[in-house]
């Protein structure tokens, strides 16, 4: 998951991920809570390697001279910090991220050096298994109600905060703000204006929208709700003229899609009461084949009985003869 900066969203990150069987996703800059997981794990990683690239920091045998190299020594501890994360237990998920791994027994002792060389019995395995399969589903229980819970406290300060959630509509005219301003001391800043010229709203995705100029041109990558405010232009602008006839095409358009998603609607209907007709019909026609089948055996049958009896009459007057004679 990126915000869209080069160094991430770009062809060699998208081949090595689908390499791996993963999939990129590419959120709204300047919008940390949406990637809360990562942006929350990359805290932490730089605050473990902040101690262990200065560990005698504030000590009398630390060297000044250092000072300016300690930036630059942070590979020599990538793999201690990422040890550190990987043992130590997430309050959240009651495990640690190698134990949800690897499935390791917690709490227990190490097993001796001759039961672990020994062959394994097919029990043991049978219960580590299970053991490894419950003990993940109850990592992902807690994933979930820790997740539920973040989202109703951000949802309740978000919703007490005024204007709440705010949710622009396709076409409608909106300025960004520029973040990139906060982050610079340069003097221009205290003049230039921290919020952009007017946008129109593309499509959105959730809480993210993609913007487009007021020519039509698309702006590359998303933007977040949060950094976006309504611009209302100042009536008899030409600006104003022109969203009014932007949006009386809009409204045009979607009274159009709505028409013909009717027409459509009435045009299945009609042919499902059709399919309808013609299967009744059929099965009508079906009854009727076998009425006529049952009455044709019927009258065969009569015919076999009535012939039987004549054969039966025409027996006796053979015998009678017989008999006369």
């Amino acid at each position: 998951m990126a915000d869209g900066g080069r160094h991430f969203n770009n062809d060699a990150v998208r081949a090595f991920c689908e390499s791996r069987k993963c999939k990129l996703h590419t959120v709204a800059a300047y919008s940390p809570w949406v990637n809360g997981l990562v942006e929350g794990t990359n805290k932490l990683l730089l605050h473990v390697l902040k101690r262990l690239c200065a560990p005698e920091l504030g000590e009398d045998q630390q060297e000044e001279a250092a000072w300016d190299k300690l930036p630059k020594s942070w590979p020599d501890h990538i793999e201690d910090a990422v040890h550190a994360l990987n043992y130590r237990l997430l309050p959240a998920l009651k495990f640690s991220p190698k134990e949800l791994l690897l499935g390791l027994v917690v709490n227990t002792p190490k097993t001796n050096i001759e039961d672990s060389t020994s062959n394994l019995r097919t029990v043991d395995v049978l219960a580590q298994v299970a053991y490894v399969e419950q003990q993940r589903l109850d990592g992902y229980d807690e994933i979930v109600r820790h997740a539920i819970k973040r989202k109703v406290i951000f949802d309740k300060k978000v919703l007490q905060r005024a204007p709440g959630e705010v949710i622009f509509k396709i076409g409608q005219l909106v300025q960004v703000y520029r973040n990139d301003l906060d982050y610079t001391f340069k003097t221009e800043r205290k003049l230039i204006p921290k919020w952009s010229v007017p946008r129109r709203i593309r499509a959105r995705a959730v809480n993210s929208y993609t913007l487009e100029t007021l020519k039509g041109a698309i702006i590359q990558g998303d933007f977040s709700a949060r950094r976006l405010r309504a611009f209302t232009p100042r009536l008899g602008t030409e600006l104003a003229e022109e969203q009014e006839r932007y949006e009386n095409r809009i409204r045009e358009n979607e009274n159009n899609e709505e028409r013909g998603e009717e027409k459509e609607t009435e045009r299945r209907d009609k042919e499902r009461d059709k399919d309808k007709e013609e299967k009744e019909d059929t099965e009508e026609e079906d009854e009727d084949d076998k009425d006529a089948e049952e009455d044709d055996e019927e009258d065969d049958e009569d015919n076999e009985e009535n012939k039987e009896e004549e054969g039966g009459e025409t027996e006796d007057e053979e015998d009678r003869r017989s008999d006369g004679r």
